[in-house]
């Protein structure tokens, strides 16, 4: 025991003097300091519209736990998640620019992007804080999207969001109706569902509907009908309103085909074909204006086919839990390129520089709107996207998701399936889905002098500019 103590002396005192040597020796020697760098803790706000706090929550604490190093200066984030009413929610938006108070990541829909374009962080602006920020670059983010999934959101070779989830109409059918008529299947085409309304609708006393094979015809009364009619005139080679705000549902357009240049006139076309469903002297009556709802009459069992996006999953699990129902992927024009119809919201990044910042001193170093980036980055990653998609029962963005979903027999591999032939239109204000709705049924109460009535609601498009 003694002899261990004296060892010990003995090392402490050669340790001593080996540092007294080299302050002698080496006078500006200083054993290295550790800087006490301060951590800034920024928060970001975060708006969204459908999703609730729990669909976030793991991907949010993931990001939440680690200390990322942004322009050499050590950040812990704090992201608050507020799920907003869609009712006022661009209203809300407006207010917070007023108030110099955007939130920091919020969504927008595909067909808002060019209201909101101006004051928006890109990404593709970005590539110079790639590494430190841990960016997706363009290059990589249109390897696992498809072109279709993000053009909406670019603009001048500047990409503005990376996607989330994807969402189309598709057709929604009765099981059992359809096995009650002999149909096997869902139509593939819109030549088979014409053929297939006709065996599935079912006349009362006075020719009345007591079972409807499909909802078509109408405005108010079928969900999302503006969007139904836009699609059958896209599909038709028509844009509804092109990039320039040019509006084609009127108008003639010349279409390349395999036997030449071919003159077409989709929009009125398209609606001629529509109105078809809602007139009482064809063959294919089906519908009016008297129906209720179409999803409603669907959850009833009263309709046979109606047209509606993946969110209408959880709207009929809601009104009839019991109802044996299948999903098939939108009827097309046969022989014709596959047109489906997006209609999706997108996480964007606001471009002020408004984030909370704890160490005042030390926000010049802080960037919020590229932190936001950042995140957008880390949750759109192919694990924390899909832990997004099986919170929200969504159907995916990602190439490498989507396939996996339309390998699955559920509802949302349908949509999945849709994702890279679904498109939009420069739908420039919400109105233009009043306008046309209220068109469809001036058309129903009348089915004469049609064209004029495209015209009228042509010209009160041109209004809104």
């Amino acid at each position: 025991m003694f002899k261990k103590f004296v060892i010990s002396l003995i090392l402490l005192i050669m340790i001593f003097g080996f540092g007294y040597f080299l302050f002698k020796s080496y006078p500006n020697f200083r054993a290295p300091q550790v800087e006490n760098e301060q951590i800034v803790e920024v928060e970001l706000e975060f708006w969204g519209l459908w999703d609730n706090s729990d669909d976030w929550k793991k991907i949010i604490e993931k990001f939440e736990k680690n200390t990322n190093e942004f322009n050499g200066q050590k950040v812990k984030v704090k992201i608050n998640y507020t799920k907003k009413d869609f009712a006022s929610y661009r209203e809300d938006i407006e207010k917070a620019k007023e108030k110099n108070n955007n939130p920091n990541i919020f969504f927008v829909n595909n067909n808002w992007f060019n209201d909101y374009k101006n004051n928006l962080e890109s990404l593709s602006g970005n590539m110079a804080y790639q590494k430190e920020y841990e960016l997706l670059s363009y290059d990589e983010v249109s390897d696992i999207y498809s072109a279709n999934t993000l053009i909406d959101f670019v603009a001048e070779n500047l990409l503005y969001s990376i996607p989330l989830y994807t969402d189309s109409l598709a057709l929604y059918y009765n099981k059992d109706l359809f096995q009650k008529a002999g149909i096997e299947k869902p139509p593939k085409s819109w030549a088979e569902l014409k053929k297939n309304v006709m065996r599935l609708t079912v006349f009362g006393k006075k020719d009345s509907l007591t079972q409807s094979g499909v909802a078509f015809g109408t405005g108010e009364n079928i969900n999302r009908s503006s969007d139904v009619l836009s699609l059958l005139v896209m599909q038709g080679g028509g844009k509804v309103i092109d990039g320039n705000g040019k509006i084609d549902i009127n108008k003639e357009i010349e279409v390349s085909t395999i036997e030449g240049v071919e003159k077409r006139d989709p929009g009125k076309r398209a609606i001629s074909f529509y109105a078809e469903f809602s007139d009482p002297q064809k063959e294919i009556y089906s519908w009016n204006a008297d129906q209720e709802n179409s999803v409603q009459s669907f959850a009833d069992g009263k309709l046979a086919m109606m047209f509606g996006y993946s969110y209408q999953i959880q709207n009929l699990l809601s009104l009839n839990p019991d109802l044996n129902y299948g999903v098939a992927p939108m009827p097309q024009l046969e022989n014709s390129t596959v047109i489906n119809f997006s209609n999706t919201f997108f996480p964007v990044v606001s471009k002020d520089n408004n984030c909370k910042v704890n160490l005042v001193e030390l926000s010049d170093k802080v960037d919020c709107s590229k932190i936001a980036w950042s995140f957008l980055s880390f949750a759109t990653n192919k694990e924390n996207s899909e832990l997004y998609l099986n919170s929200t029962n969504k159907a995916a963005a990602r190439k490498d998701l989507i396939q996996k979903q339309t390998q699955d027999s559920s509802h949302i591999g349908v949509f999945a399936s849709q994702a890279e032939s679904a498109v939009s239109y420069n739908k420039f204000s919400d109105e233009i889905d009043n306008i046309l709705v209220n068109m469809l049924d001036e058309i129903n109460l009348d089915q004469e002098n049609i064209d004029e009535k495209v015209d009228k609601a042509v010209r009160k498009i041109e209004d809104l500019k």
